[in-house]
């Protein structure tokens, strides 16, 4: 009976360290970078080198000098990707977890434990989306953001922590039409004289309203394509409550590898 018992605890031994392992594996394989293909840059010409804002380039700048610039504007930024997400989620639920024992309750009762130890298989993606709200742009450039107090938003989407910037997103809103519209005008006059007329556009201003905000309306686009970037300055009208955007986008078109600025 003793032998039988031994055996018994040996097989439940090897039971165990098997299970930790595969959990081992699991969490190492969810966790692990898989980054997508990418395509070599197509035929065409190149874009200049263009800095979005001051010193930000796609291809080139790098998430540490991004968030060194969020930190020094006193911009409060975060990761909004699936991974950072995640983490994000995995870290408030050990919080709860923490407080309740503290408090000598069942910390396994808490709710959302489940996510505290849980890694997705989306987690594999090692994209970075630093994700900056209600920002004043005009501190990391007032010439070309004026007017805009914590109206502002910009959006910084790396491949991965190790790969430079892929695309940039600013964002600012306004609650006058007119002074919206001379915002995107002066963007697109910005982007015309270091990139060339605009490839395309759509849509049309409407000039009728004056400082009036009138019901929601199509969006209108500048676009700028070349064979390694795209560039868009958009302006929509999000009705009377939600005010105007003006966005502008530089990016390295998806799914093409990000390379360094043509010159």
């Amino acid at each position: 009976m003793k032998r039988v018992l031994v055996r018994l605890l040996q097989v439940v031994g090897v039971l165990v360290v098997v299970a930790c392992a595969i959990r081992g594996y699991m969490v190492w394989d969810r966790s692990r970078d898989v980054l997508p293909e990418f395509s070599a840059v197509p035929a065409g010409p190149r874009a200049p080198a263009f800095d979005v804002v001051a010193g930000i380039r796609p291809g080139l700048t790098t998430l540490a000098e991004v968030q060194a610039m969020t930190i020094r504007l006193g911009w409060t930024c975060s990761d909004s990707s699936m991974r950072g997400l995640m983490k994000l989620g995995r870290e408030q639920a050990r919080a709860k977890m923490a407080e309740a024992e503290a408090r000598g309750e069942d910390p396994d009762a808490v709710s959302g434990a489940s996510r505290a130890h849980y890694v997705s298989k989306k987690e594999q993606n090692p994209q970075v989306q630093w994700n900056c709200e209600s920002v004043d742009l005009s501190t990391v450039d007032p010439v070309v953001f004026r007017d805009t107090g914590k109206a502002g938003a910009a959006l910084f989407i790396f491949d991965s922590a190790a790969l430079p910037l892929r695309y940039i997103v600013t964002s600012r809103k306004f609650f006058s039409q007119k002074q919206s519209l001379e915002a995107w005008e002066a963007q697109v006059a910005r982007y015309t004289a270091i990139l060339g007329a605009p490839t395309s556009t759509m849509g049309k201003p409407d000039r009728t309203e004056g400082q009036k905000i009138c019901a929601r309306r199509n969006p209108v686009n500048a676009i700028w394509e070349f064979a390694d970037r795209r560039g868009t300055v958009g302006v929509m009208n999000m009705g009377p409550e939600r005010g105007i955007d003006v966005r502008e986008v530089f990016e390295v078109p998806w799914p093409t590898v990000v390379t360094p600025p043509a010159g």
